[in-house]
């Protein structure tokens, strides 16, 4: 499949289920003894393997999975501008509540003005644009890029690209668990 950016809304069925399980405050489902549930009963109940295969589907391949953590963007974060090269695509799956991220954008994609790359260079592209100093070229410089791309954030959206490509992860919003961007990363390699 050769396309680089999907996003998919509704992704799964129980998205506040896995809302809790980083939020492990309880507030939406109790424990089996009325207290909050631990990490393990919510692993019981809303397994990441669901996310996983919900994955595989999505982009018609069986997939292996390098790393999945919970990541929360809080007011004043700004995420740096970098691409995966171990990967084949990087998902994202928004578990921010509703509200509170109305109008908010979350992932945004880069393209480099001088060479007008979106993705980190090939051997040949190195040779193309004469890069002989890979961060030096695509330093962190803002004045450096032109976004071409950014997704809003909305609750349950998988946002699947390729790991390649320029990204941030966009500027945090909120203050605290429920009001700020809580979103899952999940690094991908095609199985």
């Amino acid at each position: 499949m050769n396309q680089k950016i999907f996003v998919i809304d509704n992704f799964i069925k129980t998205p506040l289920g896995y809302y809790d399980k980083i939020n492990l405050s309880g507030s939406v489902s109790k424990g089996s003894e009325g207290t909050p549930p631990t990490q393990s009963e919510l692993e019981k109940r809303y397994p990441e393997e669901v996310v996983f295969n919900q994955i595989s589907d999505a982009l018609r391949s069986r997939v292996t999975i390098l790393e999945s953590t919970n990541n929360q963007l809080k007011e004043g974060t700004n995420t740096p501008i970098c691409c995966h090269l171990e990967s084949d695509y990087i998902g994202v799956l928004y578990l921010s509540l509703p509200l509170s991220n109305w109008g908010e954008f979350g992932v945004k994609f880069y393209s480099h003005k001088e060479t007008g790359l979106d993705s980190y260079p090939t051997q040949e592209q190195i040779q193309k644009y004469n890069i002989t100093n890979i961060g030096k070229t695509f330093s962190q410089n803002l004045e450096n890029w032109k976004e071409y791309g950014s997704i809003p954030v909305k609750h349950n959206r998988m946002v699947l690209f390729r790991s390649n490509l320029w990204h941030s992860y966009g500027n945090g919003f909120g203050s605290d668990l429920n009001t700020s961007m809580l979103y899952k990363k999940i690094i991908i390699k095609n199985g």
